[in-house]
């Protein structure tokens, strides 16, 4: 639950949605220690005050043994696995297990990963895969049966609730112009008044950021000063211990905060090379932004023809994409129009049935297998 990146939001909209589907719905929540459960109670509360009565929440300990139909493990793994329930595992995507950091102690993590993930869809009853990418992954990597997946994608609409209200006309700029919306007290912080790129997310090393620094160090050389700014819990020191001088470091913002960057922002710039669904892009365009990300994984799946793509590890070809968007702003009015369009395809309503059809699906299963 404090998960602030894609798991969390996915959990937190499921906990909501599922019992407005389904009012009979009963769930038991598991934590690491019983000195956690009142903490989580308290989140659960601040989330909707409803799930405190049709909620318990025990120490993780106690999971091998519960009554419940079905036991649903949301971030990748079967930890513990569930002894008498069906058990359904939502795969977010293989990066734990691949190739993308070779300093010695990650190849070893990955390693014990791909342990975890072999169990993972050994023991459970279904797998929910959050892109047909990440299905496709599954059975190239694990060689999981195709009948034992089903994709359920995520969404941003629930950003909508966020997104500020457009202005019509501010001292005669339209109301498709950034300087006609609404204020935001992270620029007003870092001291932006003119266009910016905006990225999102952690510095891992698939999130690819390295090449997303190239192409703003290319434009910078050839005189277009334009800030990048990162909200994450990170960025990347230059070798004499400082901070790139065209980085503006924005740490965690709230999500109407987020909705207006996304709004304001030249374009969201997203290079991961491997995302299993990539929810800043969706979020983006669902806030009226532009995007210009990776043409890797499932972000063409996402992006649709609603964004610039570009090859990841092409920095030239990102700094192009990127100059296109400051330079026409007619290009940039008809990714907007595009993105809103795209983004509505992803909700989590449809999220939220489709999942409750895989834990039905997966009782069923299991009774089956249990004879």
């Amino acid at each position: 639950l404090r998960e602030k990146r894609g798991i969390g939001r996915y959990v937190r909209n499921m906990l909501i949605l599922m019992p407005q589907l389904r009012p009979d719905i009963c769930f038991t929540l598991y934590v690491r220690r019983a000195a956690d459960i009142a903490p989580a109670r308290a989140q659960l509360v601040n989330l909707s005050p409803g799930l405190v009565d049709i909620c318990r929440i025990e120490p993780v300990s106690l999971l091998p043994r519960s009554p419940a139909e079905v036991v649903w493990y949301p971030w990748n793994w079967l930890r513990p696995p569930a002894r008498r329930a069906a058990m359904v595992a939502t795969v977010h995507d293989f990066a734990p297990m691949l190739q993308f950091d070779h300093r010695w102690w990650k190849v070893v993590k990955r390693f014990k990963q791909r342990r975890r993930y072999a169990s993972t869809v050994a023991r459970a009853d279904l797998i929910m895969t959050i892109s047909s990418f990440t299905a496709r992954e599954a059975e190239r990597l694990l060689a999981v049966d195709p009948a034992k997946i089903r994709v359920t994608l995520l969404a941003a609409d629930d950003l909508t609730a966020a997104v500020p209200a457009r202005v019509a006309h501010v001292g005669g700029v339209a109301d498709d112009h950034p300087d006609a919306f609404d204020h935001s007290e992270t620029l007003d912080r870092l001291g932006i008044n003119g266009p910016f790129f905006l990225t999102v997310g952690a510095h891992d090393a698939r999130k690819n950021l390295a090449t997303l620094y190239r192409a703003m160090t290319r434009l910078h050389e050839g005189g277009v000063r334009v800030p990048l700014v990162q909200c994450g819990p990170n960025v990347v020191l230059t070798a004499d211990g400082t901070i790139a001088p065209w980085i503006r470091a924005a740490g965690y913002v709230s999500d109407a905060e987020l909705a207006t960057l996304y709004r304001r922002a030249t374009a969201l710039v997203f290079p991961s090379r491997y995302e299993g669904f990539g929810l800043p892009v969706a979020e983006a365009m669902m806030a009226g932004g532009c995007v210009i990300c990776a043409d890797a994984s499932s972000l063409p799946e996402v992006a649709g023809d609603a964004a610039l793509l570009f090859p990841w590890d092409d920095a030239t070809e990102l700094a192009k994409q990127m100059t296109r968007l400051l330079e026409d702003p007619v290009l940039r009015a008809e990714l907007v129009r595009r993105g809103r369009p795209q983004a509505a395809k992803f909700t989590w309503r449809k999220c939220a049935l489709e999942t409750l059809a895989v834990f039905d699906e997966a009782v069923e299963r299991h009774a089956h297998r249990q004879g």
